[in-house]
């Protein structure tokens, strides 16, 4: 029974208009497998080379290292470490009394950083082995509900939050400096109408001296930071703008996806009537999250309709022929928060431009996060998702499922969280009934930029109201991972008592 059923509350769910009966791409699909060797996506060593080094080298860890450094031709290291897909998880993790709702790693893997619905949003040390030391504790104490979204510069040194709020706020990494920069994306300031909507989605640009927002006013933002004022406001949707985020390094090329089930290209170059370059069509449902490979070509995405989507914005759709279709909404309007998805899963839109699709995780509950795998490690030859099943699902670029790690499992059945439950509901004095929702829902994930490992965050405990990171790693050898249970880890505060809470460090 869903939370819906259960508390009497319920949803109108309307039919889905005109789209192909559910149709999944055969798997391994012949186009993602074009794609990952087109050389767009790593190294691609020609099949004469692969034939036959398979023959004369298993595919054993000692002997690829012997193959690597007594081959005359080297080859980048994308292609070396390419089966290394971390397919096990470790027994420490990092616990939390809230919701975690993003976590990652920096692009140097220096760093990691989560946020959560305790208006926290933690910054750890990622260069020594974990446990990780906890850098500093930035208070949101202007959040409303929860953090909903944060982001790091690529010089590390500046880290950006929001929340339920036009509001985003700008601090420092450093432990050293303290206080925080308002910068206020609605625009009449701080008394406008429009304060009430909140900002889902932020991103800096490559250079760090921009910021861009979706918001729930339908709007995409591009901020200044030197300047402290709105660059662009881009009112292209009708719905909420879940997910955005820059398509390249010039910041010319600007993505954004919206719960009216559509992605829209935007280039600045061209944006004196603020019209978008095109429209990307197949999701029927709204989008969740969009990620780029950053070469202002390639996208993923996921949305409510459980698929994700991989797209090249080479196909899309014009946005003067996209004002001449009907209809233009094919949504059945469920609430994904409380409802099962109506389906089938992978109805066809009739003008789908997407390259990809891939199915078999659930994206429910939350915005479930996907990415692109990274480059340095795998060529972007995977892709991953969160899903509210309590499992991280990984794709290769062909459909072919790589690896399913189960997070739920790994955390030994949430006894440790309904331990801490009962216990704070005695404090209260309130009796602790158990039951509730007991599966993890697994809202991001980050694989870090040079090694085998990827980090989930998930939401945990009765009623998923406690969350945590927990680390998976590649072992040679494990084909379906078996791992025992996990338990917490004490964090090193490294003298930081002021940000220490007995509640949030095991």
């Amino acid at each position: 029974m869903s939370f819906a059923e259960h508390f009497g509350i319920y949803f109108t769910v309307q039919p889905r208009r005109n789209v192909t009966a559910s149709h999944l791409d055969p798997v391994p699909n012949p186009k993602g497998a074009e794609l990952a060797n087109s050389g767009e996506f790593g190294y691609v060593e020609s099949k004469e080379y692969q034939i036959k080094s398979r023959r004369k080298y298993p595919h054993s860890l000692g002997d690829r290292l012997f193959r690597r450094e007594t081959s005359f031709v080297k080859y980048p290291s994308s292609t070396f470490c390419r089966s290394f897909v971390p397919n096990h998880t470790s027994k420490n993790f990092l616990h939390y009394h809230a919701r975690t709702y993003s976590g990652q790693f920096s692009e140097d893997g220096s760093f990691f950083f989560t946020a959560s619905q305790d208006f926290k949003v933690r910054l750890y040390d990622t260069t020594q082995n974990f446990p990780w030391r906890l850098y500093k504790t930035v208070r949101a104490d202007q959040a409303h509900w929860t953090v909903t979204d944060a982001s790091l510069s690529r010089d590390n040194k500046w880290i950006a939050y929001s929340s339920i709020s036009p509001v985003v706020h700008l601090a420092s990494t450093s432990p050293d400096v303290e206080g925080q920069e308002p910068l206020d994306f609605s625009a009449g300031g701080y008394n406008d109408i429009h304060r009430s909507y909140g900002i889902w989605s932020i991103r800096f640009s490559a250079d760090g001296r921009e910021i861009v927002a979706g918001a729930g006013d339908s709007c995409m933002y591009v901020y200044d930071i030197e300047t402290r004022r709105v660059l662009l406001q881009l009112e292209g949707h009708t719905d909420d703008v879940n997910a955005v985020c820059f398509g390249d390094e010039s910041g010319n090329i600007l993505y954004s996806g919206s719960d009216d089930q559509l992605i829209k290209v935007w280039d600045r170059r061209s944006l004196r009537s603020k019209q978008e370059a095109g429209v990307l069509l197949g999701h029927v449902e709204g989008i969740t999250y969009i990620d780029s490979k950053k070469d202002g070509r390639y996208l993923l995405s996921n949305g409510k309709d459980q698929t994700m989507k991989l797209w090249d914005i080479r196909k899309l759709v014009s946005a003067d022929k996209f004002r001449d279709m009907e209809p233009k909404d094919y949504s059945t309007r469920f609430d994904y928060r409380y409802q099962r998805f109506p389906g089938p899963v992978g109805s066809r839109h009739p003008n789908d431009c997407s390259v990809m699709t891939y199915t078999g995780h659930q994206v429910l509950r939350t915005l479930i996060r996907c990415h692109f795998a990274p480059p340095s490690t795998s060529g972007s030859q995977y892709v991953y998702s969160g899903s509210s099943d309590g499992k991280l699902h990984i794709w290769s670029l062909d459909g072919q499922v790589k690896n399913i790690i189960d997070v739920s499992a790994a955390s030994g059945n949430n006894a440790a969280f309904h331990t801490d439950a009962r216990e704070r509901y005695y404090r209260l004095g309130l009796r602790f009934t158990g039951g509730g929702d007991s599966v993890a829902c697994v809202r991001d994930a980050s694989w870090h930029p040079y090694l085998p490992i990827i980090a989930s965050s998930a939401w945990n405990g009765y009623s998923a109201e406690e969350g945590s990171v927990m680390l998976h790693q590649w072992f040679e050898g494990v084909e379906q991972e078996s791992c025992p249970e996990a338990k917490r880890v004490p964090m090193t505060l490294d003298g930081q008592d002021d940000d220490y809470d007995q509640d949030d460090y095991f």
